[in-house]
């Protein structure tokens, strides 16, 4: 949930608590201007009630909600593009209409996602693969069909990567993982029951938890290790397809593998040719666009 939701929501606040919530509501972008004495003193609050404020909302002190709430509002105001998420198109467009709204929808949510892109955690989570002996991919409903396609690539270059297909049976793996294992947990809410408990499990455990998240504060968010964002344009129910979040979850995942794959590309390649020419050998093509090689692996074979 993002965070100027929560403090409309203004759940279980203290009278004080919700005039510092409705102050920084009025505020907006001018938040980052003002000290905790500044703003209790403009709420007329005190310097406790904010930071009380604050924890509730999951925060260690003013200054870190501040950043993040400041963060969010430039996000949130940023254009996103000529195409809604929710109805990229309608009853009146010909089929060639539809079509190129959805391939500006593509265009737009994949920039949104590179907009929000932390790299230093992009970084963390390509180090904490590289560590891990087996990554346990966790999700609910067809997001969990998303990451196949990631298992396939990082399986072809020597990863193995498991994705339980069932809630039930996610449950009983996490409590089967060892602390050399690693939890990539795809949730767009980040809330759902069942994915927040097998969070919970892992940190127990000591298991580094994954979080490929909506933009803003959620609880899978808070239990993971590091997190990659996913274009947070989309409402979770009033829509015609979940579009938007599905080729956002496909972009970062496809980005998460590419930026494994960096770190040792020369040796990646190669067990990836080598384990494809032995497990393929029935697939051919007559098209010579599918099978000629490119110069650099062209190159790469007369060496």
């Amino acid at each position: 949930m993002l965070l100027e939701e929560k403090l409309r929501q203004q759940e279980h606040m203290s009278p004080g608590e919700k005039s510092v919530a409705d102050y920084i509501l009025t505020l907006g972008k001018e938040l980052s201007r003002y000290s905790t004495r500044n703003l209790a003193d403009a709420s007329y609050t005190s310097p406790p009630t904010v930071i009380r404020l604050c924890k509730k909302m999951g925060y260690s002190g003013f200054e870190q909600l501040k950043e993040q709430y400041c963060r969010e509002l430039e996000y949130l105001e940023q254009d996103f593009g000529q195409v809604d998420v929710n109805f990229p198109f309608d009853s009146t467009d010909t089929l060639s209409k539809a079509a190129r709204k959805m391939c500006r929808l593509y265009e737009e949510t994949v920039k949104d996602t590179l907009s929000i892109m932390q790299y230093d955690m992009l970084l963390k989570a390509v180090t904490l693969i590289k560590y891990c002996q087996t990554i346990y991919v966790f999700s609910a409903g067809t997001t969990l069909n998303l990451a196949v396609a990631f298992k396939e690539k990082m399986m072809k270059i020597g990863r193995s990567v498991a994705i339980p297909n069932n809630l039930n049976y996610q449950q009983y793996e996490v409590n089967c993982m060892k602390k050399q294992d690693l939890a990539l947990i795809i949730s767009y809410s980040g809330e759902t029951g069942a994915i927040i408990q097998a969070a919970r499990t892992c940190r127990e455990k000591g298991i580094p938890v994954i979080a490929i998240t909506s933009f803003g504060d959620n609880t899978l968010s808070r239990l993971a290790s590091c997190k990659l964002l996913i274009s947070t344009r989309e409402s979770l129910f009033y829509n015609i397809g979940d579009f938007s979040s599905h080729i956002s979850v496909n972009f970062l995942l496809d980005t998460l593998y590419g930026a494994y794959f960096l770190q040792d590309y020369e040796k990646n390649y190669d067990r990836k040719l080598e384990l494809v020419q032995q497990m393929e050998k029935l697939r051919h093509s007559d098209n010579p666009y599918l099978t000629a090689q490119n110069r650099k692996s062209a190159s790469r074979s007369q060496d």
